[in-house]
């Protein structure tokens, strides 16, 4: 529900970084623009659903930590 609510101001936070990249790469590199502009949007995402989709009381007795243990270290959680 809190994604929902913040579906503007999401998307708001997501268009600004496409205009920069539209209005100093992309005028001359048009694919590195478009290749920047992909990894921030997927990397936004991703950010937003496990920050704010995740409840915190995610089930710690299978989960200590809330973190699988099969989970990469190297992947933030």
């Amino acid at each position: 529900m809190t994604l929902l609510f913040l579906a503007p101001l999401i998307w708001i936070a997501a268009a600004i970084p496409w205009v920069i990249l539209h209005g100093t790469l992309g005028r001359r590199h048009r694919r590195t623009a478009l290749a920047a502009g992909l990894v921030f949007t997927l990397w936004f995402a991703w950010f937003l659903v496990t920050w704010l989709g995740m409840p915190d009381s995610y089930p710690a007795p299978s989960c200590p930590g809330n973190v699988p243990p099969w989970w990469p270290s190297f992947i933030p959680a």
